[in-house]
């Protein structure tokens, strides 16, 4: 599948990534005292909170590569291809992240957690900065996807070598930050749509 037959589904994806990392965020706050409350329910929230975090990223990978596509000659830079490379490494790092959970290999997961953190990070500071000076984000909101880019940098170097007060506070920071930002982008991308057909649409 080409990755051009994704543009026009940024803004729908976009609130699918906002929705599905909420119902990470949710279990990764509430799951150990739902645990404690009723142990059978562990594992049903531990496949849950994995499949709403492939979820997210996959969502996310579609909004930037649809925001990629919007203009594609402004977009296409050096750095627009290292986030669009970095965007597609995030994609596929849950498998492997998917059998440290399996066989319960500590190493193994503390990587996956920063590869991705570093991956949708850099992917959200370069799509959000370029696509600013391109014109495509304007005010606000690339400012906010900023912020959410760091935010995830910082969890990912927190979380992968033990500091907590930094991973999970950048963490929440960035989750929190993302999901303002995925559905404000939402909008904006909704409402372009409407105004101007995509270029992937324009050309049938």
């Amino acid at each position: 599948m080409k990755l051009q037959r994704l543009a026009g589904y940024g803004p729908t994806a976009a609130y699918v990534s906002a929705l599905s990392l909420f119902v990470f965020f949710f279990i990764l706050i509430l799951a150990y005292p739902i645990s404690q409350a009723a142990p059978g329910l562990a594992t049903v929230l531990t496949v849950i909170w994995f499949f709403a975090l492939w979820l997210w990223i996959g969502a996310f990978a579609v909004v930037v590569f649809d925001l990629e596509w919007l203009e594609h000659p402004a977009t296409s830079t050096r750095w627009f291809q290292i986030a669009h490379w970095a965007t597609l490494v995030a994609v596929w790092v849950p498998v492997l992240l998917g059998l440290s959970l399996i066989f319960n290999t500590g190493f193994l997961g503390a990587l996956c957690v920063l590869v991705i953190g570093i991956c949708v990070g850099t992917s959200l500071l370069v799509h959000n900065l370029d696509a600013r000076r391109a014109g495509l984000l304007k005010g606000n909101l690339p400012w906010v996807g900023v912020v959410a880019g760091v935010a995830f940098i910082l969890a990912a170097i927190g979380i992968a070598i033990s500091l907590p007060p930094l991973g999970f506070t950048a963490l929440i920071l960035g989750e929190t930050f993302y999901i303002a930002w995925a559905i404000w982008l939402g909008v904006k991308l909704g409402g372009a749509k409407t105004a101007t057909p995509t270029p992937a649409s324009a050309t049938r």
